[in-house]
């Protein structure tokens, strides 16, 4: 399904501009490597923390894969190196602090420490606001690398302390290219589609929203299971709106780019002001959701489908 997504070849620029930073000894103290869903901003943390730790870092741009501290990092047992990888659970305060306490030791082994932080847009408050306090006491030879998929759900203090790192994957035919279901491009597809548009497990996840959403706008029959759909997926929401945008985007002529697209089949259902309404709450809804717990994240959903059904069931 995927054409030659492992490699990640767009990621070049990005490396060669770390590594010529890295040469003139200006890489700064906290990087923040950003990018959409599946982008290659993990692979990039991989990448930088290996070469930081790699003996022979200063003359190579990728790690050699041969010295005993690329032998540790693969085998995750490097003492100079932590990584935070709770993937789509909240980071809590305990695990930042002690990677601060181990960023002010002495390196045992390699030159210089790094701590990775993967998904780090999954911080609770506490934990986010120990890591500015890292962030303002940097000490020498040590390297924070905050991966992001999100970076309106870090602090702005934090974003401002750090480098930011954009991570630019294809777009326009290039990205086409790398999808062999090209009926999921449209005239609309960017890059925030591109965890559904190159992953298969992703692509699924994604259908089997939308036809229970297309069963809810049909029948309102079927409101937890699009709750517990939504709540428990990093791109539900996501989908969500954007299935709303098509609909508006399909009764506003746009009907040709989007002749593919699921919600064709709904497209005369509900009025244009209906639309707009539910995608006020979805946008509402969604800034709420980026600061609550699992919990209080799930009532959010099921409040917003309730009001979108009333919405639609009200002439």
């Amino acid at each position: 399904m995927v054409a030659k997504l492992q490699d990640k070849s767009w990621l070049v620029n990005n490396k060669l501009e770390i590594t010529s930073k890295i040469e003139q000894g200006l890489l700064p103290h906290a990087m923040l490597l950003l990018g959409s869903h599946l982008a290659g901003q993990e692979e990039l943390g991989n990448w930088l923390s290996g070469l930081l730790l790699c003996e022979h870092s200063k003359t190579l741009t990728e790690p050699c894969g041969q010295c005993k501290s690329c032998s540790l990092v693969k085998a995750q047992t490097h003492p100079d190196l932590v990584t935070i990888d709770n993937s789509e659970k909240t980071i809590g305060v305990e695990s930042v602090r002690s990677a601060g306490a181990f960023l002010q030791k002495t390196a045992q082994l390699a030159k210089n420490k790094a701590v990775v932080i993967f998904s780090a847009e999954n911080m609770t408050e506490s934990a986010a606001n120990a890591l500015l306090k890292t962030l303002e006491e940097p000490t020498s030879n040590s390297y924070l690398i905050l991966v992001c998929n999100d970076i309106e759900m870090l602090l702005p203090t934090i974003v401002s302390r750090c480098s930011v790192v954009k991570i630019n994957p294809p777009t326009g035919e290039e990205l086409a290219n790398m999808v062999s279901d090209k009926g999921l491009i449209n005239d609309f597809s960017n890059l925030n589609e591109l965890a559904e548009l190159t992953d298969p497990k992703c692509q699924e996840q994604r259908a089997e929203v939308i036809e229970q959403l297309t069963v809810f706008l049909e029948q309102f029959v079927n409101g937890n299971e699009l709750v517990n759909l939504l709540a428990n997926n990093i791109h539900g929401m996501r989908w969500l709106t954007n299935s709303f945008n098509q609909l508006i985007r399909i009764q506003s002529g746009w009907q040709d780019s989007l002749i593919n697209h699921e919600m064709n089949q709904l497209s005369g259902r509900y009025s244009t002001e209906q639309l707009w309404q539910c995608i006020n709450l979805l946008n509402q809804a969604t800034k709420q959701i980026k600061l609550l717990t699992q919990a209080n994240k799930t009532f959010t959903i099921e409040a917003l489908l309730v009001d979108i059904e009333h919405i639609l069931t009200t002439d």
